[in-house]
């Protein structure tokens, strides 16, 4: 039984990890994605000043500063969780931007996968935003 366990552990390590390496294959998707999903608020850039911040309510956060603004360390999992929108984050109070990760969720044709799917659309969108830090 226990040979068991470990070979369907084995199997589903090597089904994710290679996700996990088709993503990373793909240096551009993270960019590419930012572009689509975030630019248009947040820029090109990251600085806030994409083409339709003028028209919100809300500042657009300068998304360059965000390393700087916590100690020098890139708060990946807070912009993982920031980009997703599903769970509050008691620093971000009500959610000003769209829940990209129920947007996600739509795109997912697979079930059994969505969560890890929508997961490593996120997580490539933050590695990208790493790269404009200042």
């Amino acid at each position: 039984m226990k040979k068991q366990f470990s070979a369907w552990g084995m199997i589903f390590g090597l089904v994710f990890m290679g996700q996990s390496l088709a993503y990373a294959a793909d240096g551009n998707q993270g960019k590419e994605m930012y572009m689509q999903y975030c630019s248009s608020c947040h820029g090109p850039d990251g600085k806030g000043s994409g083409s339709v911040s003028a028209f919100l309510k809300v500042k657009v956060p300068d998304l360059t500063f965000l390393k700087k603004n916590n100690k020098g360390v890139y708060p990946v999992d807070q912009v993982i969780l920031a980009i997703d929108g599903r769970r509050k984050l008691r620093s971000h109070g009500d959610p000003k931007m769209p829940v990209w990760g129920e947007s996600f969720s739509s795109e997912v044709k697979d079930a059994k996968t969505a969560e890890v799917t929508i997961g490593l659309k996120e997580k490539a969108i933050a590695e990208y935003v790493a790269t404009l830090q200042r």
